[in-house]
């Protein structure tokens, strides 16, 4: 079941998009371009009303809309080099866009190449090594599988032990979002014991990792001429919480490894979680002192002209699973929704 709050933004976003109100703003928001944030890319299969990380998935059908949708609307796929090109070099003749996916699953190669192959569309994969290796694990897909198996779990928060009821669906999504959050806050080193704590107690002893990419797979893809390999660290750490040796670690450490993998060293970095919280001015400082081209983060937004000053800080257009309809992809890309949140200016790298 999609969450209340979600269904309200969808209306209202609905609404301004038949209402045709966005048409008298996106001029002076529309931008020269974006970049698009994907991580699964795989057939809708039935999970449950409780879902949270459904908003990480899309259905290869609808990948293969929006690539269809962008070209109507006239926009160009292009690579993550020839998008940095255009802006650095101020090439805004035509609208651009360029597709970036997240972590290195395996459906990537499954299910969202053959779309991409189809229609000759570059794309950009940002590999996280410790997922690949599997010396880490998602810990997203971690928590939304112990709160779906069990009725009631204890951990510590803020300095008490909690006991936290989550029998009912309701339940479920109320305390998944708080554990998250209360997750997202916490210094790193306290994160990780208290994940560590919450699975050796309650995760399943079935519980799996999620199909990564093979060398061979990203091989293939390379082959191709239309991917790009990204970095996105060792162990996908908020770079804001680790000191500046250990950020500078993750981040050209990943790097390191995906050469010795792949034999070419990767010039683009996505930060993991992206938000301002976990990346900032020292971690977009960090990648362009480590020599990366670009560094995209999750802070919603198009491109415009000023980001050839903040190539290290660029924002994307998240490829929502909640928000699976053309006309949502539509008004996305005037930029409109984002310009009138007053929480995310157009340019803000603080």
């Amino acid at each position: 079941m999609i969450p209340a709050r979600t269904r309200i933004r969808r209306a209202a976003l609905s609404g301004m998009f038949h209402s045709r109100l966005h048409r008298l703003l996106e001029r002076a928001s529309r931008g020269i371009g974006a970049l698009f944030t994907l991580h699964h890319v795989r057939p809708s299969a039935p999970r449950g009303r409780f879902a949270p990380n459904r908003i990480l998935e899309i259905t290869p059908d609808f990948l293969d809309e929006t690539i269809q949708l962008v070209v109507r609307l006239g926009y160009e796929a292009v690579s993550l080099g020839e998008c940095r090109r255009r802006i650095v070099e101020r090439d805004f003749r035509r609208p651009f866009v360029s597709f970036t996916l997240d972590d290195g699953y395996a459906d990537n190669y499954v299910h969202a190449f053959p779309v991409f192959a189809e229609h000759r569309v570059p794309f950009a994969i940002y590999l996280c090594t410790g997922l690949l290796d599997g010396s880490v694990r998602p810990w997203w897909r971690d928590l939304e599988e112990i709160v779906a198996r069990n009725g009631r779990l204890e951990m510590e928060m803020k300095g008490r032990g909690r006991e936290l009821t989550c029998a009912s669906d309701d339940q479920k999504r109320r305390v998944f979002d708080m554990i998250y959050w209360a997750l997202k806050d916490m210094p790193h080193d306290r994160q990780t014991s208290v994940l560590e704590d919450l699975v050796r107690r309650y995760r399943p002893p079935d519980s799996a990792l999620p199909a990564m990419l093979s060398r061979e797979m990203i091989e293939e893809m390379e082959d191709s001429g239309l991917l790009t390999i990204g970095a996105h660290t060792l162990t996908h750490p908020a770079l804001s919480k680790l000191s500046r040796g250990a950020l500078l670690e993750e981040m050209e450490r990943s790097r390191d490894r995906i050469r010795e993998w792949l034999g070419v060293a990767p010039s683009h970095f996505s930060y993991p979680y992206g938000d301002e919280k976990s990346a900032g001015r020292r971690e977009f400082e960090a990648a362009r002192e480590l020599g990366f081209t670009t560094g995209v983060t999750t802070r919603k937004g198009v491109l415009h002209p000023e980001h050839a000053d903040f190539l290290h800080a660029l924002p994307r257009v998240s490829l929502n699973g909640d928000y699976q309809q053309p006309h949502y992809v539509e008004l996305f890309l005037t930029g409109v929704p984002f310009a009138l949140h007053p929480g995310l200016p157009r340019i803000n790298v603080d």
